[in-house]
């Protein structure tokens, strides 16, 4: 998939806060895990330690009702995930409260934001509702499994390239669902957990600000 980048007219840093994450016992796998998938959240759920990424079931379910809708005519879909980067007793992990889309130019083997549905995408940004970080982006392989393929890997390289960084995949066909972080020259998949409601279940203050795009520090 090739994104184009916004230009970042601002930024601000602030630090990685140090927060626990979900408890286990409201967590849950997402239902269309494979095997492999399924073996790697038991792994993580026994270890104790935090997943790699923490998805709202707000976000999923946005991720794929518009999976689904564009499924029978085999049209990709994409769009960011917003949330917030935090650690625990070491670990690093990322929380997708939301996601942002817009309209887009899509076919079976390739998407892109339509660049009239820029604005839109920048107005959604600014009505999400909390203060976020832009911790990856999500699209669908209707009926080709989820992987990056090569040009996915160069986007992920040249716009979400910090560890926490996240590329969730979905394919509505054959029902399946994967995240990803770069790893080397390549990558690898990362656990995810599904919760519902607030990080800690408890929902986040809303906000009004002009939009900025945010990082955290490393």
């Amino acid at each position: 998939m090739q994104v184009a980048r916004p230009r970042i007219v601002r930024e601000t840093r602030r630090p990685i806060e140090e927060k626990e994450p979900p408890e286990h016992s409201a967590l849950s796998p997402h239902d269309w895990l494979s095997g492999d998938s399924v073996a790697l959240y038991a792994e993580v759920a026994e270890s104790g330690k935090p997943f790699d990424v923490y998805l709202s079931a707000t976000a999923e379910k946005k991720i794929r009702l518009q999976a689904e809708k564009e499924a029978p005519r085999r049209l990709e879909v994409m769009g960011f995930l917003l949330g917030e980067v935090r650690e625990w007793k070491g670990h690093k992990y990322a929380v997708v409260r939301d996601i942002v889309t817009t309209e887009l130019k899509s076919s079976s083997s390739k998407v892109r934001f339509d660049p009239e549905g820029f604005p839109k995408l920048f107005s959604n940004l600014d009505d999400s509702g909390f203060d976020y970080v832009l911790v990856g982006w999500y699209h669908s392989h209707p009926g080709h499994t989820c992987f990056l393929s090569r040009t996915d890997l160069e986007t992920q390289r040249r716009m979400f390239d910090q560890p926490y960084h996240t590329a969730i995949v979905i394919d509505p066909i054959n029902r399946d669902m994967k995240a990803f972080r770069l790893s080397g020259n390549g990558y690898d998949e990362a656990a995810f957990a599904i919760f519902e409601g607030g990080a800690n279940g408890r929902p986040k203050k809303p906000r009004t600000r002009k939009l900025k795009i945010k990082s955290v520090g490393q």
